[in-house]
């Protein structure tokens, strides 16, 4: 790829910007999900302030973070760097926050408090949003991998 100057780029691959903008849609999900839950009969019975603490705050923090990681990737790999790995943590402890406080949720759910249906609906973007953060948490943190280009090979060219 040639940029504006004639300078060549590494063509990246989409992976990065595609995972952290799948876990921006996973937090934009979280935030939905207790009102659509009511709308499809899948809520729980618990005050407004709970569903705000365990799904719009956690899924606005993830939505935001994520959105950066999507700019960052599409710009270059977010190995070694410092922004990523700032925003992969934001996301991996607001995944984290979901999931745990979902914990008491479920074991009511199996202990016949709540239906399993709604305790399921309300868990869902939490284990995702911690697997797709950490891997996110992972690359910012690994060695960056030279380009041909950057390691002196030409197309073609023998090393």
């Amino acid at each position: 790829m040639v940029d504006g100057m004639g300078r060549r780029r590494p063509v990246l691959p989409p992976r990065q910007a595609q995972v952290a903008a799948t876990l921006a849609a996973l937090g934009a999900w979280s935030i939905v999900v207790p009102a659509l839950g009511h709308v499809l009969g899948l809520g729980v019975d618990v005050a407004t302030r709970v569903e705000v603490v365990d799904h719009v705050v956690p899924g606005a923090v993830v939505t935001a973070a994520a959105t950066s990681l999507t700019v960052l990737a599409r710009r270059r790999s977010l190995a070694r760097s410092p922004p990523a790995l700032v925003a992969s943590g934001a996301c991996f402890l607001a995944g984290f926050w979901m999931l745990v406080t979902h914990i008491p949720l479920v074991a009511d759910a199996a202990q016949g408090r709540e239906p399993w249906g709604a305790a399921l609906w309300h868990a869902t973007a939490a284990t995702p949003v911690v697997i797709l953060s950490a891997w996110c948490v992972l690359v910012a943190t690994a060695p960056r991998v030279p380009t041909p280009s950057a390691a002196g090979l030409e197309r073609g060219g023998a090393p």
